[in-house]
């Protein structure tokens, strides 16, 4: 996946911060990118305050729900109750201290035994990533979302359905994004990046991908690289041109 059509470098995500304000919430920003949530959880950390624990993991559901609020309002909810207050904390600060740690299972063995409803591996893994160590040349948690997770067979050829030993699945693909990063000299978090970049450019669809590779042979355009296919993947996402004469190169 050495490709330069693939960034490891994602900005900062816009945040609805009057969407947040509206459900009673107050973000830390209206901008949040992936420096500026480690540091967050560094000092939340450091403080073992629970309010902070709770602006955090709010944070880190704002820059992650990217425009969609329908679960998000749901957690919401459940977390104004006494008892839902009290779970999510229970997991959060579990999750947090196990993945500081290094123990994978036991973080997200966390939201497991502490479950929040509508809360799911898409979302906690972001929380578990961001309250790791990210110093550690360990292996680590890592995002785990729809957009990881559908690119992972096109580059790897391996699966992780976490619908069967969740835990255990989890924490292989953890353990497998650092050995892969031992072997190719970056950290698993930019390749972790660069997954999550091509599947936005799949549309999560292995489908895609491999409908691409197949228009390209027959269009005799080999040999048929990454790059190739990855390029007309983001050209049949732009609007069609409303001119003729476009060059179709793709290399």
């Amino acid at each position: 996946m050495e490709s330069d059509l693939l960034s490891s470098d994602l900005p900062p995500a816009r945040v609805n911060t009057v969407q947040w304000a509206n459900k009673g919430l107050r973000i830390s920003s209206d901008h949040l990118g992936r420096d500026e949530l480690f540091r967050i959880a560094e000092d939340t950390r450091r403080s073992g305050d629970d309010q902070q624990l709770l602006q955090l993991f709010w944070d880190i559901l704002a820059w992650g729900v990217m425009g969609n609020f329908r679960n998000a309002g749901r957690i919401v909810d459940f977390a104004a109750t006494d008892d839902g207050r009290t779970r999510l904390l229970t997991a959060l600060r579990t999750a947090a201290d196990a993945s500081y740690g290094g123990k994978i299972e036991d973080a997200y063995r966390a939201f497991v035994d502490h479950k929040v409803p509508r809360l799911g591996p898409a979302f906690f893994s972001k929380v578990l990533f961001f309250t790791g160590d990210r110093t550690s040349n360990e292996p680590r948690c890592l995002i785990f979302d729809a957009r990881v997770e559908s690119a992972l067979p096109t580059v790897t050829g391996r699966h992780y359905p976490l619908t069967r030993k969740p835990v255990q699945m989890y924490a292989r693909y953890c353990r497998d994004m650092h050995e892969w990063s031992q072997q190719h000299g970056v950290s698993p978090e930019v390749i972790e990046a660069r997954l999550y970049t091509l599947g936005q450019a799949t549309g999560n669809s292995r489908r895609a991908w491999l409908s691409a590779e197949v228009s390209l042979y027959r269009e005799g355009r080999t040999p048929v690289t990454f790059d190739a296919i990855l390029t007309r993947l983001r050209r049949q996402q732009q609007p069609a041109p409303t001119s003729e004469g476009i060059d179709d190169d793709e290399g």
